[in-house]
């Protein structure tokens, strides 16, 4: 009988917040023999970067027994099949888990890049009405029918003291729970339905909800909330005579001033509530042309430095990684995967050399396509030239019997090792390009495909930097 194999990966944090204690998953279920399961969370909810806790391959006999640390009440949650699955896990606890029933994906859904999976919170056996998992679903079974009626009725007219008596029924069932973060959960759930339906706006929401009040990093119900509440700040306070100067301040890339500035907005309180909504402004502006990048760069480095917060400067440090990390100059994410002849093969490996790296599918024609150009451009430039393709089919079989009959020569990986090497370069379509120079940082990124100008580019690329 095959055992249940598990590795363990240890989070080390820049910051230690709090000790970290275990907790146990467990459960079984023989249709899922066979499956690797990968338990997951959020470094931060600004980001939504997924962090991988453990991942355990479900034993013959159905058994899984998956455990990982966390510090405090933690989302945990895994792709499984058409399923994302999720919990609320404590330290300390164990929960045994009962499973869905098994449905993989077809080929087509890992191709396709809006793929949407079904959302599960996992049921637990041996449960108790108590346990906060069993509190939240309830809640959120009560709560979804009032979330629909008074959204809806935002188009048809507005019955703002309907919603109040609505809201005092619903917390009537669950106003004698003990649970501290399930309490925060009700609240902030209470205060989206009041922000969507259009009875309070920003400023009000930001008012009773926000200003000097805790702030709940690890409480999904309070992040939402906020992330709807002051998205695209920079651009709103912009507007106002107030914000007028935000530009200039935001390019002198002074972190003081930029304080200086946003305190005059009244609604912001507290200096940890406004360094998360600099922190949500930097990542909202980011991708955008509204602020040189190098100035938002500069604004979260120094607030990484200044570290008065530990919770918030880990969250400046995840929102650093996640903005730089397909960006020219920066290194791109590490990897660890399985070439043909399943040997480890890592990007660190290639160290001195250009490499061309591209995710491609066996299956997909335009891949297929390119790989001919990929031939011809291995052939003469192989010197100087790496090119790595990871391919993201799951059936190994069939990559196997593509590879044996066309013999490429250049190197081909398999993303199953580390199927987060998905996420950590945010493929959505294929096939995508990136070029990596000899010093382990992209220069290209994205790069063109081998079927337009890349040669041209890629010598463009030499000649600047005097190797041609």
């Amino acid at each position: 009988m095959k055992k249940s194999v598990c590795f363990l990966v240890f989070i080390c944090g820049v910051f230690i917040i709090q000790a970290q204690t275990n907790v146990r998953i467990s459960g079984q279920d023989t249709s899922y023999s066979g499956v690797n399961i990968e338990f997951l969370k959020y470094s931060d909810q600004i980001t939504n970067t997924e962090v991988v806790l453990n991942k355990c391959t479900v034993a013959d006999d159905g058994m899984i027994n998956i455990q990982f640390s966390v510090g405090k009440t933690t989302f945990v949650f895994a792709y499984i099949g058409i399923y994302k699955v999720h919990l609320y896990v404590s330290p300390g606890n164990s929960y045994n888990i009962i499973l869905p029933p098994r449905q993989d994906k077809e080929p087509q859904d890992f191709l396709n890049p809006y793929f949407s999976p079904v959302i599960v919170h996992l049921a637990t056996e041996n449960f108790h009405e108590d346990e906060l998992n069993v509190q939240i679903r309830m809640f959120n079974d009560a709560f979804l029918p009032y979330y629909n009626k008074h959204i809806m009725a935002v188009r048809e007219k507005d019955d703002f003291e309907q919603l109040d008596k609505d809201i005092a029924r619903m917390e009537k069932s669950f106003a004698s729970s003990k649970n501290v973060f399930f309490t925060n959960y009700r609240k902030y759930r209470y205060g989206l339905l009041r922000h969507l339906a259009y009875q309070q706006k920003s400023k009000s929401i930001s008012d009773e909800y926000f200003k000097d009040q805790p702030i709940l990093l690890n409480n999904p119900a309070y992040m939402e909330l906020f992330n709807r509440v002051y998205d695209n700040y920079f651009q709103h306070f912009s507007r106002t005579e107030q914000g007028k100067d935000l530009g200039s301040i935001i390019s002198s890339q002074k972190l003081i001033e930029l304080r200086n500035l946003l305190a005059h907005d009244e609604v912001l309180g507290k200096e940890e509530l406004l360094d998360m909504v600099i922190l949500k402004g930097i990542y909202d502006e980011f991708y955008d042309d509204n602020y040189p990048r190098s100035a938002l760069l500069e604004i979260l480095n120094t607030l990484i430095s200044e570290n008065r917060n530990p919770e918030l400067t880990e969250v400046a440090v995840s929102i650093r990684e996640k903005t730089t990390r397909l960006l020219s100059g920066f290194e791109p994410p590490e990897f660890e995967l399985y070439n043909g002849d399943s040997n480890l093969v890592s990007l660190n490996d290639f160290r001195g050399k250009y490499v061309y790296l591209n995710f491609c599918s066996c299956f997909s024609y335009t891949c297929l396509n390119e790989f001919k150009f990929l031939s011809t451009l291995y052939e003469k430039h192989k010197d100087r030239l790496e090119i790595v393709t990871i391919l993201v089919d799951n059936d190994e079989d069939v990559i196997n019997s593509f590879l044996e009959r066309s013999n490429y020569k250049w190197m081909f990986l398999h993303y199953g090792h580390q199927s987060s090497v998905i996420r950590d370069y945010d493929i959505r379509a294929f096939p995508i390009y990136y070029l990596i120079d000899p010093e382990g940082k992209l220069a290209l990124s994205p790069a063109p495909s081998p079927a337009e100008d890349f040669e041209a580019r890629f010598f463009s690329l030499l000649r600047a930097r005097g190797e041609l």
